[in-house]
């Protein structure tokens, strides 16, 4: 872990009589598909499922075919039942049926004193169960499948047979992954650049904050020694004005500013902080859930107007959430941890880098959406899907710094790596994540004031 040290004087007395010269950054917004200008919002979910199951079906069949052959022989549910306990694979979407899922029939009950209901922040239990539905019919699986680490809205390949009872006896199940590599040819090169991924400033609620992001700030706009000259690239995903609800019981009570102007003089410091920023680098800026934009997902950028010192830099981009992007020769992926989180609440997979590597091998970012993560009534496609492997894959605003290297094998001898990151909450831990790259090395980079 790199360290900022504290700096007691006024950081303009440390001004290098040399300029620094600054690493320029290769970047390209590929997020068109997360940006929609007009909404209808009249349309039933029912279209992103089965343009999700569209979508990643071929490739769960190539995967299948790499994992258990050509002789195994792909059904439709309906096919089954011409032939009980005859192995084979069927493609599908997985729906969890889970007992302690909010219900808002539950919620009036409870408010009528009607049915006490207990308060949860996690809904998972003993008795979920998987169903899994195709395009004309559903069936319950059991067998060699972990319900536990699962969640509704994946689409997969499981092999085995349907036995008496009509269930599904799981012997293996396949995901798709992303559904091709990416087409950047990553190029290390002996000059190292580096990305600063951030996330949670939360600056209308994180006052005790402030001091240690100047610091930061500092350092990037190079009033501090050390190496920030290589630092091409600043990375804020989400939770800029606010990154986290005041939560009661399990429940969220509240998710708004109490007071105008605490909003209002945060948005005018987010301003100063990212144009003093975007004046030496590129700075990507995305929405979180608590910040002033659309609640649903994909979240709209946060409108320019807003930062009216930072829109007249050209290096400043605001992005939507969640964001597709070209940095150098890599590519990009992530989002601010809505989904993640949520991932979290109904099911085992509560360590926050397991739960990311589980959507890069369903090859989705959002798996529960629209189920439990709201998000957009997409009909034409669904945008979630990963379609193409990052070299990075992120998601933000985490308690701590998180990170994993993986190495997706595409079959025919492509294979290619991806570096996992959990971006931890600069609000919460007074730290960010530096991102070699060229090597795609990350590691966690720490302000302190403390002496």
């Amino acid at each position: 872990m790199k360290s900022i040290p504290d700096l007691n004087s006024d950081p303009k007395d440390k001004l290098f009589e040399e300029n620094i010269t600054r690493e320029t950054c290769v970047y390209k917004d590929l997020s068109s598909k997360f940006r929609h200008s007009k909404g209808d919002y009249s349309r039933q979910y029912a279209h992103i499922y089965s343009k999700r199951l569209l979508q990643l079906k071929d490739t769960i069949s190539k995967r299948a075919v790499q994992k258990w052959g050509n002789e195994v022989v792909i059904k439709r549910l309906a096919e089954l039942q011409d032939d009980i306990g005859s192995k084979c694979f069927v493609i599908g979407t997985l729906f969890k049926d889970q007992e302690l899922r909010p219900s808002i029939l539950k919620e009036l009950s409870e408010e009528l004193e009607v049915i006490p209901q207990k308060k949860l922040v996690r809904f998972v239990s003993e008795t979920d169960k998987l169903i899994l539905e195709d395009e004309l019919q559903r069936i319950v699986l059991v067998g060699n499948i972990d319900v536990n680490l699962l969640v509704t809205g994946v689409v997969c390949g499981v092999l085995g047979a349907e036995d008496s009872t009509g269930k599904f006896n799981v012997e293996d199940i396949c995901f798709p992954g992303p559904l091709a590599p990416s087409p950047l040819t990553r190029q290390p090169n002996q000059s190292n650049k580096y990305a600063l991924l951030l996330s949670g400033l939360s600056l209308a609620c994180s006052a005790d904050a402030l001091p240690r992001l100047q610091l930061l700030v500092h350092w990037l706009s190079g009033w501090l020694g050390s190496d920030q000259e290589s630092v091409s690239f600043v990375l804020i995903a989400g939770g800029l004005i606010k990154s986290s609800s005041e939560e009661k019981d399990g429940k969220i009570v509240g998710t708004a500013i109490d007071n105008n102007s605490d909003i209002i003089t945060a948005v005018q410091l987010a301003d100063d902080l990212l144009a003093e920023l975007s004046e030496s680098m590129n700075v990507e800026l995305m929405p979180g859930q608590y910040d002033p934009t659309n609640y649903l997902l994909p979240q709209q950028p946060l409108h320019l107007r807003i930062f009216p010192k930072a829109m007249v830099n050209k290096s400043f981009n605001s992005g939507p959430n969640p964001h597709k992007f070209q940095l150098e020769n890599l590519l990009v992926t992530g989002c601010s941890g809505e989904a993640v989180m949520d991932i979290g609440r109904y099911s085992d997979l509560t360590d926050p880098i397991e739960a990311l590597e589980a959507t890069f091998r369903w090859g989705h970012i959002a798996p529960t959406a629209p189920d439990s993560l709201g998000s957009y009534p997409y009909y034409e496609e669904d945008p979630f899907v990963i379609e193409e492997q990052p070299d990075i894959f992120f998601s933000s605003n985490h308690d701590e710094f998180q990170t994993k290297l993986l190495e997706f094998d595409h079959g025919d001898g492509v294979k290619q790596n991806t570096r996992l990151i959990c971006i931890p909450s600069f609000s919460k831990t007074s730290s960010g994540v530096l991102v070699n790259l060229s090597t795609l090395d990350a590691t966690s980079v720490s302000v302190d004031i403390s002496n």
